[in-house]
């Protein structure tokens, strides 16, 4: 049978389908940004929910389209939805129509099928590694025995993508990144190493960048590996490009434009900040982890 899922992320909904075989029949990324202003007013927007209503409404016919019952989605909902008050709400719209049975899940829970994804790569030969999930709202550090599969520490940080934004134009940016620096500057320490492992639609489009791709393309992008020099003079290259010119030069990149710099301002703070030297860019993140894990037990879901 095909088995699908969704990442629902603070930045963007993510849509995975798998045949019998495990090849992929279905790989869709939309940013609608839900998690903006969220600090601010603790619950998604108006427009970002409307902009995220139509990608469900596409998710499902897509979903017709491959004949996968939309109740059979592994649909997760990570940082975000677990501080937006009218979180519940929304998904239960979605749930009335369209069928899609949305799951809220724990901060460990989020790191446990990143996890997952990421082993699914058979290239990785050392016993440990340490994976950073740069999100919108979060960015999760997650060391691994990839021999026993299991976690040896994992944390989450409440700094992403659309949240620097946000801070950017407060002016509170790297006062607010210091501040949080310094509060997991012993589990930092933890997880600190030359090579990271790196997920989620930030560190994947940056790779594609680095490839100079207009289009993206995942076969490339998965197992490249990049110095973390070269990072911090794209961040430096593409500090001061408009929105247009970034579009221009990146068409891939849709509306990610609105994040990839604050992506690469942060890549670059916390890679530093690790002591990394070259990072391993994966596409198997959270979406391909609750497939491979057959769903979500109850003890992963996020309680309020």
């Amino acid at each position: 049978m095909k088995t699908a899922s969704i990442d629902i992320g603070s930045n963007s909904i993510l849509f995975l389908a798998l045949d019998e075989n495990g090849s992929v029949v279905g790989n869709e990324a939309n940013v609608t940004g839900l998690g903006r202003g969220l600090d601010q007013s603790g619950a998604f927007s108006q427009v970002a929910m409307d902009e995220s209503y139509e990608v469900f409404r596409s998710y499902h016919k897509l979903c017709l389209d491959l004949n996968i019952e939309p109740s059979d989605v592994i649909v997760t909902a990570t940082e975000a939805s677990r501080v937006a008050k009218n979180a519940g709400e929304f998904f239960n719209q979605i749930k009335q129509d369209f069928g899609f049975q949305v799951q809220t899940i724990t901060g460990e829970a989020e790191a446990y099928f990143s996890m997952l994804g990421v082993l699914s790569d058979r290239n990785i030969s050392e016993e440990f590694i340490t994976i950073m999930d740069i999100g919108g709202a979060s960015t999760e550090l997650i060391k691994v025995n990839t021999q026993s599969k299991e976690i040896v520490c994992s944390f989450s940080m409440p700094m992403g993508v659309v949240r620097l934004n946000n801070w950017n134009e407060e002016g509170t940016r790297n006062d607010k990144i210091e501040y949080i620096f310094n509060n997991f500057q012993e589990k930092l320490a933890l997880v600190a190493s030359e090579k990271l492992y790196c997920v989620a639609g930030t560190m994947t489009s940056v790779g594609n960048m680095f490839l100079g791709h207009k289009d993206f393309v995942e076969q490339e992008v998965q197992g490249l590996t990049i110095q973390v020099s070269s990072i911090s003079e794209m961040e430096q290259q593409f500090e001061k490009l408009s929105i247009e010119s970034l579009l221009s030069k990146f068409p891939f990149l849709g509306k990610r434009s609105q994040t990839i710099q604050s992506g690469l301002f942060l890549a670059t703070k916390v890679l530093n900040k690790l002591n990394v030297k070259e990072v391993y860019i994966s596409t198997y993140g959270l979406r391909y982890g609750t497939i491979f894990a057959g769903g979500i037990k109850d003890e992963y879901l996020f309680r309020r």
